[in-house]
């Protein structure tokens, strides 16, 4: 550990407000709100409509999976007075607004939230038992005395500002959950790295999971039906475990998009990191992230997987290398690292006649078809080798892709820089053979 992380993490900046629950509900209705808003239309009017408000489940948050009755215990708790444990809270930049997200406490802020909203009736209570005030009772159904008292406890709020250094708040959640359930790696690499971007990337989820008479549904440009096509292209399901495994796979998709194929990502966890730090650190620093670029790629992508799907209905399945597998998997990150980098190395021509057999060819000369190969399949180097040294696909000539001249460069400067390495080492190897 360096010993600016070190300083740092001594010099942490908190505060212990007492914030009451009826503001925790309306903090956390200005959080929704937020991640509803376009991040493309929030202005300075905006901010004040979010002020302070709280992101109740940021990505690193696993599911909210407390039953009934657990949720219920911490409605009693608050109905006789006893203390809820203390709630932990980060500024997510440093920005007008003050965004906090929960880094603990994210199952005790849901109960509350979902009971005051009469999402479930009080059940199994253990003091006050089958009281008929309070048993099988929502919010609406109380007394208003109760309902006062619920509105007016007090939760003890421990406020971070915001790190200057997202791996301080990764190593803080760590140590403050570590006599929970572990953390899955992928949980932990998404930890804190909050940015527009990000915020974009699970709005597209939620969006695809969202029931489509949900009037406030955000619009991502494409119709009912097409929404429905992608939800099958990027296996979007209900499970908040798989939905942190979507966001992570869009994630590395982003960025192949946004930077094409790079040699020293050795796996798809490492670019969806890298990927989402970077954005992080532009969003803390009020900078600019290019989302409006990047969704616009996005889309344009989205338009090119849905062209595709018209012939193969899961575009990043291993249909798209063998037809003739016994199980076809729905989603393979290797496929959709190499279709984001078809798309990021050539202009596609969408209503080519063999679009998909000219994309099974070139998918066909990546890792993922060779039987023989046993390295990572999201490893960027050795997918570049394959497709631009060991069957120079940028010489073949292709009806529905145009490879542009500086999409071109760069590729020469990779197969250049791993040229010059293979001399390199059959030179010390000569050496070594004459000493002998």
């Amino acid at each position: 550990m360096n010993s600016k992380f070190t300083e740092e993490i001594r010099n942490i900046k908190s505060n212990r407000p007492l914030i009451s629950v009826q503001d925790i509900v309306n903090f956390i209705e200005k959080g929704e709100r937020y991640l509803r808003a376009s991040a493309l239309t929030v202005n300075e009017v905006d901010e004040m409509e979010f002020l302070q408000g709280i992101v109740l489940s940021p990505d690193y948050q696993r599911s909210y999976r407390s039953s009934s009755t657990e949720e219920s215990s911490i409605i009693e708790s608050l109905l006789i007075g006893i203390p809820i444990p203390e709630i932990f809270l980060v500024i997510t930049a440093q920005n007008d607004a003050q965004i906090r997200h929960v880094m603990d406490g994210q199952h005790r802020l849901n109960a509350i939230y979902r009971y005051v909203n009469n999402k479930f009736a009080l059940k199994n209570l253990e003091i006050l038992g089958d009281n008929p005030l309070y048993d099988n009772k929502k919010f609406s159904e109380l007394e208003k005395k109760d309902k006062i008292k619920i509105l007016g406890s007090h939760l003890s709020v421990l406020e971070f500002g915001s790190f200057s250094d997202p791996e301080i708040e990764i190593e803080l959640f760590k140590r403050y959950n570590r006599n929970t359930k572990p953390l899955e790696t992928q949980e932990i690499e998404m930890a804190t790295y909050f940015s527009e971007t990000s915020k974009y990337i699970s709005k597209f989820i939620n969006v695809l999971m969202t029931d489509k008479s949900d009037v406030e549904k955000i619009n991502i440009g494409f119709d009912n039906e097409q929404e429905e096509k992608l939800v099958k292209i990027y296996n979007i399901t209900q499970a908040r475990n798989n939905k942190q495994k979507n966001h992570q796979e869009i994630c590395i998709i982003f960025s192949v998009l946004e930077s094409g194929l790079k040699e020293n990502i050795r796996d798809g966890v490492t670019a969806s990191k890298r990927f989402l730090e970077k954005k992080s650190k532009l969003y803390k620093q009020n900078s600019d992230e290019n989302l409006d670029l990047t969704i616009r790629k996005f889309k344009s992508f989205n338009e090119f997987l849905l062209r595709i799907a018209e012939t193969i209905e899961y575009p990043f399945s291993t249909i798209m290398i063998d037809e003739n597998k016994e199980r076809q998997n729905k989603y393979l990150m290797g496929v959709s690292i190499v279709l984001a980098a078809i798309y990021y190395y050539y202009e596609v021509e969408n209503e080519s006649e063999i679009l998909v057999d000219e994309l099974k060819e070139i998918l066909k000369a990546s890792p993922m078809a060779d039987p023989e190969y046993k390295a990572s399949s999201t490893n960027m180097k050795n997918i570049m080798k394959y497709l631009f040294i060991d069957n120079k696909i940028q010489e073949k000539e292709f009806k529905s892709f145009k490879l542009g001249e500086l999409r071109r460069k760069e590729i020469e400067e990779f197969i250049s820089s791993n040229s010059k390495l293979k001399e390199e080492d059959i030179s010390l190897f000569e050496v070594f053979e004459k000493d002998l």
